[in-house]
This record gives C-alpha cells, sequence and structure tokens, in this order.
C-alpha cells in the first residue's frame, strides 16, 4: 500500500497525511444502508465503498520537519472499502488505488515526487471511526512533536508500517506501532 497518512490528516487524514490520507470520515462519500450490506444479524456488513479526497498538506516549520513544507496529489483515485458490524460500527476496510505525491521544501523549493499507489488495511479496535490503525508497505506519514513515539519525521515506508490514528476533540494523534524494512525520511531528503 502506498499511502500517505494526512490526518492532520486523514486522512489524511488527510488522513496524509496523514496531515492525514483522511482515514476520518470527512472528504468521503458514501453512507451505510441496509441495502449495501450482504448478511444478516451476527457478521460483517459490506462493503461500504467510498472515494477518499486527498487534500494538500501544509507543514509549517517546526511542525514536521525544521522547514516549512507543502503537499500536494496530483494524482489521486483512491477507493475504500469498509465492513461495519450489527451496530453501523466500522471495523475493517481496505482502501485501494493510485496516489501520487508532490512535496516542496517551502525555504529552498526543492521537490520530490512519490508514487504511493497500493492498497493498505485499516482496523477499527471497538469499533470507534475516530480511532484506527492503518497498515501496510509503501505509504507515508508525518510525525509530530505531539506524536508517539515523538518523531519530527515525514516518513515514507518500502517496507511494513503501521500506525494509529486516533482524533479526539478536533486533535489528530498518530502513535507508530511498527516500521520493518527500508524507509525514507522526507524530511532529511528535502534538507539535503
Amino acid at each position: 500500500m502506498r499511502r500517505f497518512l494526512t490526518v492532520a490528516l486523514a486522512v489524511c487524514a488527510p488522513a496524509l497525511l496523514m496531515p492525514a490520507s483522511s482515514a476520518g470520515a470527512s472528504g468521503r462519500t458514501g453512507t451505510y444502508a441496509p441495502s449495501e450490506t450482504s448478511g444478516t444479524g451476527g457478521g460483517l456488513h459490506g462493503p461500504v465503498v467510498t472515494h477518499p479526497q486527498q487534500k494538500p498538506v501544509d507543514y509549517p516549520a517546526g511542525e514536521v520537519c525544521p522547514f516549512a513544507a507543502h503537499a500536494e496529489f496530483p494524482v489521486a483515485d483512491l477507493t475504500l472499502r469498509t465492513w461495519y458490524d450489527d451496530e453501523r460500527n466500522p471495523v475493517f476496510g481496505v482502501e485501494s488505488g493510485p496516489l501520487v505525491m508532490r512535496v516542496t521544501n517551502l525555504d529552498t523549493g526543492r521537490t520530490v515526487t512519490r508514487d504511493l499507489s497500493g492498497t493498505g488495511t485499516l482496523t477499527y479496535p471497538g469499533g470507534d471511526p475516530d480511532s484506527h490503525i492503518l497498515g501496510g508497505g509503501d505509504w507515508g506519514v508525518g510525525l509530530h512533536t505531539s506524536d508517539r513515539p515523538v518523531h519530527n519525521k515525514w516518513l515514507i515506508s518500502h517496507g511494513h508500517m503501521s500506525v494509529q490514528i486516533t482524533t479526539e476533540d478536533g486533535t489528530t494523534k498518530r502513535r507508530l506501532l511498527s516500521l520493518i524494512g527500508p524507509y525514507e525520511n522526507l524530511c532529511e531528503t528535502l534538507g539535503e
């Protein structure tokens, strides 16, 4: 999954990035309705298909990188398939599609483009739509000072990465759960 988490964004966040490919409700189309589900009581219903919007992301200097940065998505055609329980709480999702991110260091003008296309999975512990885990390979996340562990990095994973994203009272927090294999820190790449 090559996904940028704009949970600022989701989701993005986006939840871009999270700044996030928003894994939250904003920017999505589609609703849960019995006519859109399969199965009857006692199981999963769905999938409900939505199309998350990937909005541009701006980070002030010091929030993620030491410099101000801007990300835009010249290619973004994402599809999210979500399954729900009997109480209409989200349980599991699969997000896929083409996504290309262009990031600029606003201090120097240096720009890089990354293809984040692919497939990722979302799990919703406890069925809370405001708290989920996004996992997979080849995706990105901006980690802020308030995130855990404290990072101030903009990671693009080329192995496997999972991040818990929680939004409470309008504030989104990210917690890096795993980062396995090669990765790129865009703050270092753009700061060179």
